[in-house]
């Protein structure tokens, strides 16, 4: 028989009171339960400790990650104005360079030189590197007949038909400088207003220039 069974027994033979009975059941449950007072303190410690550490690592997490942006800003670097005036330079000059490649160099070639015969040169040639508006005009009208180019003619297969070109002021802006900057040219950046006035002055011009066009209206740029 098990202690609780037989101390219900000896409780129900002894005739107790009440009172007596409710307190001899209470020291029965003591005897049957072990005592938990004291039992959490330390789980309840380590809970503590550990939701500090996950909240210390979250705070770190979150300074060293960015706060957890996927795509975080990117760091703005202050440039000096010469620095600025470089870059933009130089993001001119490579979008010329893709447009004459695209649309150019078939004639001219990657190296400026042209085919003997057909297609002159503009490495070194001043129809490029003298005034800009010669070489713009020739962009927005385009150039028939014959020219001389250092010294060496180019007649008929020369033309040049920009009818179907359609590139607006900027990008012309852009692809005469370059090729006024590239290989061993060495002449001044041309600005997309400068393309504006020229397009405005040869708005009346139907027809594609001739070499002698362009050389009456430019004389200074073939005198030497």
């Amino acid at each position: 028989m098990s202690l609780e069974n037989k101390s219900n027994e000896e409780i129900r033979s002894s005739g107790m009171k009440d009172t007596d009975l409710v307190e001899e059941h209470v020291r029965l449950n003591e005897i049957k339960h072990e005592p938990t007072s004291g039992f959490l303190h330390t789980p309840l410690i380590f809970v503590f400790v550990f939701g500090c550490l996950i909240f210390i690592c979250s705070i770190q997490l979150a300074h060293t990650t960015n706060d957890f942006q996927l795509h975080p800003p990117l760091e703005i670097v202050e440039l000096s104005p010469e620095e600025q005036e470089t870059r933009r330079f130089e993001r001119k000059i490579k979008s010329g360079g893709k447009i004459f490649a695209a649309r150019c160099a078939s004639c001219h070639q990657a190296n400026g030189l042209g085919i003997a015969g057909q297609y002159p040169p503009l490495d070194g040639s001043k129809w490029v590197t003298s005034d800009p508006g010669i070489i713009t005009n020739i962009i927005l009208k385009g150039l028939k007949g014959e020219i001389v180019v250092k010294g060496q003619k180019y007649g008929t297969s020369a033309a040049v038909n920009m009818a179907a070109v359609q590139i607006d002021d900027r990008e012309i802006a852009n692809v005469v400088t370059y090729v006024r900057q590239a290989w061993g040219n060495e002449a001044s950046e041309v600005f997309e207003d400068e393309i504006s006035s020229v397009r405005s002055a040869s708005s009346d011009q139907q027809e594609q220039w001739t070499g002698d066009q362009l050389q009456s209206m430019f004389p200074s740029a073939f005198s030497n």
